[in-house]
């Protein structure tokens, strides 16, 4: 009994230790990404702590500064749910930045063509619209994934480029308006703008109502359904699940496909929710904003939604950081970069703190 009781007790101990390291990780990691890019802010003659007050003040100083980083996460939120349910999968979408440009060209031409319907059924025609463009332009990535075996990075990185390049063919050519004072397409009609959930001057609609929504979904998806369980077991062991007779293909090919829906309704929302219309800058990487976010929050969805805000505080405060400490807004970047490197460590990180338990 005495044995029994120590083992158990042993046990106990390990998952604690194992739940504190989980826990304490990710604020591990973010702190060594901003003392790296303090030592560049260093280099370049300014003072970090300065620098990182403006920007912490220009993302959440006043209510409309924490407005527009609540209006930037939306679109990083989806982003990083599109690469959380590929990582579930046993992939990885680093195509979400190509999607959600696809997405954005969807839900602009369900906006502008449309005319006459309810605003309910017009929103939701757009966003369905933003989904299935997303979805459309990740096809072919993924069945030449799947059938030819090429590789998901490659094949990605280079559908990025190829989005890029379409959509200033849409909107400087294809769909461009006549009466925009910079280049830009067709506005969408009043009735496919996303409603308000706060009015101006804060402007903040109910999109990120729906980033909630989904993220509550996406949890239940994963951990109350048969095919959400079955997916997290190819993204865990793909040999397991094989064994245990999982179709290994059916539900890869299923995340990549749920995951440039999801990139492309990132896309949608922007327009509908911000612009009402098409610019050549609609993403400044809102895509590769979602990767390290699914990596930091070890691919749950709830915490994306929290690493969304922070990431959507670093987009807007860099700009007021830039503006009165006269640093570059691509010092984001240079988070994001040393953020991924880190990350990229993390096994190695976690040796070394737990060397010594390790040894005896």
């Amino acid at each position: 009994m005495k044995e029994m009781d120590t083992k158990q007790i042993k046990a106990f101990r390990g998952i604690g230790r194992k739940q504190v390291m989980d826990i304490i990780m990710p604020f591990f990691l973010v702190f060594l990404a901003f003392l790296l890019s303090s030592i560049w802010i260093t280099f370049m003659g300014k003072n970090p702590l300065e620098a990182f007050a403006t920007l912490f003040r220009g993302a959440f100083g006043s209510a409309t500064s924490f407005a527009n980083t609540i209006k930037k996460s939306v679109p990083i939120a989806f982003c990083s749910f599109a690469v959380i349910v590929s990582m579930k999968g046993n992939a990885f979408n680093i195509g979400a930045e190509g999607q959600l440009i696809c997405g954005a060209i969807g839900a602009t031409l369900a906006g502008a063509l449309f005319r006459g319907l309810p605003a309910p059924l017009h929103i939701f025609l757009c966003i369905v619209a933003s989904a299935l463009f997303g979805m459309l332009f990740g096809l072919f990535p993924t069945m030449m994934h799947r059938f030819r075996g090429v590789d998901l990075l490659v094949i990605f990185l280079l559908m990025n480029n190829v989005a890029e390049y379409f959509l200033q063919y849409f909107v400087l050519d294809l769909f461009k308006s006549q009466n925009a004072l910079v280049p830009s397409s067709r506005a969408i009609e009043k009735t496919a703008e996303l409603p308000y959930l706060i009015g101006p001057p804060y402007r903040m609609t109910i999109a990120i109502i729906l980033v909630l929504i989904c993220a509550v979904v996406l949890t239940w998806f994963f951990n109350r359904t048969v095919a959400g369980y079955e997916m997290r077991a190819v993204g865990q062991n793909r040999q397991a699940a094989r064994y245990a007779g999982i179709p290994i293909g059916r539900y890869t090919t299923m995340a990549l496909l749920l995951s440039a829906m999801l990139a492309g309704i990132a896309g949608g929302l922007e327009v509908l929710g911000n612009y009402h219309c098409l610019y050549t800058e609609i993403s400044p990487g809102f895509g590769y904003d979602g990767i390290p976010i699914a990596l930091l929050c070890n691919a749950n969805p709830l915490l994306a939604v929290i690493g969304s805000v922070a990431f959507g505080a670093l987009r807007n405060g860099s700009l007021a950081m830039q503006a009165k400490v006269g640093i570059s807004s691509e010092i984001v970047n240079v988070i994001q970069g040393s953020l991924i490197l880190v990350i990229a460590s993390n096994y190695f990180i976690r040796y070394l703190l737990n060397w010594r338990r390790r040894a005896k």
